[in-house]
């Protein structure tokens, strides 16, 4: 599938006279921005470090193939150098890596093994955030984002180095008596099977012209179609519940020169927000920009123009009655506790605590969302 290959040069380009690349056994070609890497930064490097460098890049590859089924290339290209992709798997890798490159359908269980090699996995992290650190440098400027100013690009740049450095610290407490990742990342939760998903929609699809929900448990269709949003953003796009009431009108971008859609996670200062607990973004690191699927903006469109044009705040999900107060952490927590209550009664067997993969009562969707999103 993927394979580092020496290359010898006549003309001595590098360090050494010879340089490594990553090459895609199916095309016979060089992987794009590993070999972009090598180019620009790696064949300065002694051979060594080339080789290391890009075993961990290569490990990175193997990993993407395998859980997406396409190549990292393709990805982060055809979504327009989208570095929410990346920040979103790191997690994930280090956990495939401590499983010995292993990635389990449903969910990932850390091995719990002595034979582990956290000291080796550690220096893999190290080498593939050099190597992200370089497609920053390249891709996240006015060019290849247009939909964003210069100001944005720099604080998202500024929040991404921060949040390298963070998970560099945490990479160098791993130990052979440290396998997690310092409260990163929460493996204790239930996963959802596709059967509770598919339940899910059924319950919180909103009701239309021709077809009224019953299983919804909201009566209006404006407040269905406003807590679909809600729900379907956080397990779509790993919303944690503080990121989701900050959303703001102007939060969802389309960008001008190429058919794609954001969702910008930003602190905001709203004059008719009267919640005492106002949320924030939960670090400096924390401002980010998400892919959005047009289908989802488009849904956010008619949401923000039909529905809520008449509310005065910029807030997104607000209560839609008068004085549309901005939802509170409370609000949104009575949402989900509905529809746990109409999901239990729709798969009753899902909720059996006798069952291996069952949700348990205990709101266990919100429970899900927390664990799984970071929520706090």
């Amino acid at each position: 599938m993927f394979a580092l290959k020496t290359i010898h040069l006549e003309k001595k380009v590098s360090n050494e006279n010879q340089i490594i690349l990553l090459f895609d056994l199916d095309s016979s070609c060089p992987c794009l921005y590993p070999m972009l890497y090598t180019m620009k930064f790696l064949r300065f490097q002694s051979i060594s470090t080339q080789h290391a460098d890009l075993i961990a890049i290569k490990f990175w590859y193997e990993f993407w193939h395998e859980k997406f089924s396409t190549s990292f290339c393709e990805s982060f290209y055809s979504t327009a150098y989208n570095f929410e992709i990346i920040q979103g798997e790191i997690d994930n890798f280090i956990v495939y890596l401590e499983n010995n490159k292993k990635i389990e359908s449903n969910l990932i269980r850390l091995r719990n093994t002595d034979h582990t090699n956290y000291t080796t996995i550690g220096h893999r992290i190290r080498s593939f955030l050099k190597f992200y650190s370089f497609l920053i440098d390249e891709y996240l400027s006015i060019q290849s984002q247009p939909q964003l100013t210069l100001k944005e690009i720099q604080k998202i740049k500024e929040n991404l180095n921060k949040y390298m450095t963070i998970k560099k610290k945490i990479i160098n407490n791993f130990s052979k008596a440290n396998k997690t990742i310092k409260s990163e990342i929460n493996h204790n939760f239930k996963s959802m099977n596709q059967e509770m998903i598919k339940g899910l929609y059924s319950v919180i699809s909103p009701s239309n012209s021709n077809k009224y929900n019953e299983l919804n448990p909201f009566r209006s269709k404006n407040v269905q179609l406003r807590n679909f949003l809600i729900i379907h953003l956080m397990l779509n796009y790993g919303l944690r519940i503080g990121e989701l009431m900050l959303l703001t009108t102007n939060s969802i971008k389309k960008s001008i020169q190429k058919h794609n859609f954001s969702l910008i996670i930003t602190n905001t200062d709203d004059e008719f927000d009267e919640r005492s607990k106002k949320p924030k973004i939960k670090n400096e690191y924390s401002y980010r920009v998400i892919k959005l699927q047009e289908r989802d903006y488009r849904i956010l469109q008619i949401y923000i123009n039909e529905i809520r044009k008449e509310i005065p705040s910029q807030i997104l999900f607000t209560s839609l009655k008068p004085p549309y107060s901005a939802l509170s952490y409370a609000s949104v927590k009575k949402i989900f506790d509905k529809v746990d209550l109409s999901l239990k009664a729709l798969l009753p067997e899902c909720f059996d605590a006798s069952a291996y993969d069952s949700i348990e009562h205990l709101t266990e969707l919100y429970r899900v969302c927390r664990r799984l999103f970071y929520l706090s």
